[in-house]
Formats: structure tokens, C-alpha cells, sequence
């Protein structure tokens, strides 16, 4: 494998020194190594899109090709800025785009990642992106040089597509953000024990759904009334909108992350300015991107709950202890936005739901 480090040293030796992006888990090590590097121009953006803005005022203001990372499903974010200010038949803007390439046909990955793998250097082709596929055996060296040359000949992308178990191991050696009593687990835990039998929960991407998932099954309660949005990282409150609104007689909770919340946070004006008053949107905030590899997110730099408040929401409150916790849980009414400050502490041993999106999707459902 690849160690991250000397994937960075050889990165800034070919004039790549900075860095945007959003984390990965296929880039996980090499995304956690960047952020500890303090050589680097290195800003975690809250979702693709903006990444490649970010891209291309730095190439504005330095003439200069800035390093670009996501994971494939983020080229959708990307798709935009790329064609109509990138491209070379509008701005042709200069960058490298390192992509991790989850659902590679063949190769073991959740169902999510299926369709997209299968697709992505079609993408890419479409997009008019050259690319090179980047495995444990690859020549860095040669990579670099080769895309710098490309720069050279062509104003536009140049992509890097990165295949699962390419970069080896490495572990942050920064210090750990605020901790909370709370953890994401406990708070999920809360919640199952007060949600009504006729309320129905949307969990956003990652760990949050693959706890909801499994506390479920440990307490040998019915997955039934959850909506696991297992993709489309940022879209769980929206898809929670569309449920509340066309529901009126549910009580909707959307299982919300500090992440994916920033990702799509203009979702919170369209929910404020919505008039629904049947929905509980629980952010929780751990300050961090928890299911790639702990790489921080601005949360904690921001008051996500005045955002939320100027939005529209009726209700806002910031809970740091189980005891409000419970206490906002039981008297939770109206649209009403809850930001639960937790630690980044996680269960050591956690699978991933075990039923398929289809068969989610269809017993979900059932309750309407």
C-alpha cells in the first residue's frame, strides 16, 4: 500500500500544496494525514461543489492547480461547477481531482455504492476528464509528473480515480476536539425509548443509521418506522420535509449529523419556511466526519442553532446533557430543531443493516 505521508511529500514535491475537499472513507488515511500536515493549504469544504469553488479562486489568484478530493458519489455535487465554470469551453481551470472509487465493480462495497461504481469513469469520460486509476502498486512519482504535464498542455482536470486498499494505515496524531458526557449511541438510545410507536425517524447517512440500526436489534425492536438514508449525504432533512408535509398526521424526526447537516444547509430555510409543524430535527453534533475517519467538520465553530432559528424553526435548543436531553425529547413540539453536543465515542463492534434499501424502503412504507 501507499503510505499517506510519502503520498504528500511527493505531492508537495510536484507543487501540489493545497488541498480542499470533502472526506472520504476510501481516502480515509490519506485525508487524515492531510489535515495533520501543517504544510499544507488544506480546507475541509462542506460539500464538493464548494470545493471546486474554493478550486477555482486559487487557481484566480495564483495561477496555480489546487488538489480536489471526494468520494465518487460527490462527483454529483461536483457535476455543476465542473461543466459550467471549469470546463475548457467556459473558464478551463486547472486541477487535480483525486477521487475514491466506492462499488468499483467487483469489488466488495455496501449497496449504495453499486450503481455509482459502475458508473464513475463513464462520469468521467463524460465530463471530458482525463483520469488514471491509482492502486497500492502505483508509481506515484510518475503520476504526479504525469498529470503536472498535463497541466502544462492543457488548462483543465485531471483526475486521479483511487481504488479501494491503496493507501495503508495512518492515525492522527493531533489533538481530539471538546468532549461531551453524550455519545451518538446513548443519544439514539434516548430517542428510541421516547419515540411514539406511530412516529417514524429518518437517519441520515453513516453511523448515525447504522446505530439507529443496530440498537434496534439489540433491544429487539422493530426497524419498521425508520428510513435509513444510507447515500445522498445532506438530503436525510429534506427527505423528512417531503414526509412531514405530505403526512401531517406523523410526528417525522430526522436523525441528522453536524456534517451532513453543513452539507446541504440551505435545506434549513426551505424546512423553516415550509409551514409543517410535525417535524423533530435532531443534529448530532460530535464535530467531526465520524464514518471516515474522524476528519473535523466547522460545526463547532458555528451556531447551528440560530441558523436554524432564522430559518423558521419554531423551536431551538443545544443540549450537552442527557437530562435535557430527555427532558426536550418528552416536550418536543412544532418544527423543532435540537443540536446535541457529543463526543466522538463509538461502539467497537457494529455491523450495517443487514435488510437491503428495497426492503427498507418497503416496510417504511407500510406506515402510511
Amino acid at each position: 500500500m501507499i503510505d499517506p505521508l510519502f503520498f504528500l511529500k511527493k505531492c508537495k514535491d510536484n507543487g501540489f500544496s493545497t488541498f480542499y475537499g470533502v472526506p472520504d472513507s476510501t481516502l480515509k488515511h490519506f485525508c487524515t494525514a492531510a489535515t495533520d500536515d501543517k504544510e499544507l493549504q488544506h480546507t475541509i469544504c462542506v460539500n464538493e461543489g464548494a470545493a471546486i469553488g474554493a478550486a477555482i479562486g486559487y487557481h484566480l489568484s495564483t495561477a496555480g492547480a489546487p488538489v480536489v478530493y471526494m468520494q465518487n458519489s460527490g462527483l454529483g455535487n461536483a457535476v455543476n461547477p465542473l461543466t459550467s465554470l471549469v470546463a475548457k469551453e467556459v473558464y478551463s481551470i486547472p486541477m487535480l481531482l483525486i477521487v475514491g472509487w466506492r462499488g468499483e465493480p467487483g469489488v466488495k462495497d455496501e449497496p449504495q455504492h453499486a450503481f455509482q461504481g459502475v458508473i464513475t469513469p463513464a462520469m468521467l469520460e463524460n465530463l471530458q476528464i482525463d483520469y488514471a486509476v491509482l492502486d497500492k502498486d502505483s508509481d506515484i512519482e510518475k503520476e504526479l509528473q504525469k498529470a503536472n504535464a498535463f497541466f502544462q498542455e492543457h488548462d483543465r482536470p485531471y483526475a486521479l480515480l483511487v481504488k479501494k486498499g491503496t493507501f495503508s494505515k495512518y492515525k492522527s496524531v493531533t489533538g481530539t476536539i471538546k468532549d461531551y458526557p453524550l455519545s451518538r449511541q446513548r443519544t439514539i438510545e434516548c430517542l428510541v425509548k421516547a419515540q411514539n410507536a406511530d412516529n417514524v425517524i429518518v437517519s441520515t447517512t453513516g453511523m448515525a443509521s447504522r446505530e439507529l440500526f443496530h440498537i434496534r436489534k439489540e433491544n429487539n425492536i422493530s426497524h419498521a418506522t425508520d428510513f435509513l438514508t444510507v447515500g445522498g449525504m445532506g438530503h436525510a432533512s429534506s427527505i423528512a420535509l417531503g414526509i412531514a408535509a405530505n403526512a401531517p398526521e406523523k410526528q417525522v424526526i430526522c436523525l441528522d449529523g453536524d456534517g451532513a447537516c453543513l452539507m446541504h444547509l440551505g435545506s434549513l430555510a426551505t424546512i423553516g419556511s415550509s409551514g409543517i409543524d410535525n417535524l423533530l430535527h435532531i443534529v448530532i453534533n460530535n464535530g467531526e466526519h465520524g464514518s471516515t475517519g474522524g476528519q473535523p467538520t466547522v460545526s463547532r465553530e458555528v451556531d447551528l442553532c440560530q441558523i436554524a432559528k432564522a430559518c423558521g424553526y419554531s423551536s431551538v435548543a443545544r443540549i450537552e446533557t442527557e437530562e435535557e436531553l430527555k427532558a426536550r425529547l418528552a416536550d418536543a413540539e412544532g418544527l423543532c430543531f435540537l443540536e446535541v453536543m457529543t463526543n466522538n465515542h463509538k461502539l467497537k463492534e457494529i455491523g450495517r443493516p443487514t435488510s437491503t434499501p428495497l426492503q427498507n424502503k418497503k416496510k417504511f412504507m407500510g406506515n402510511f
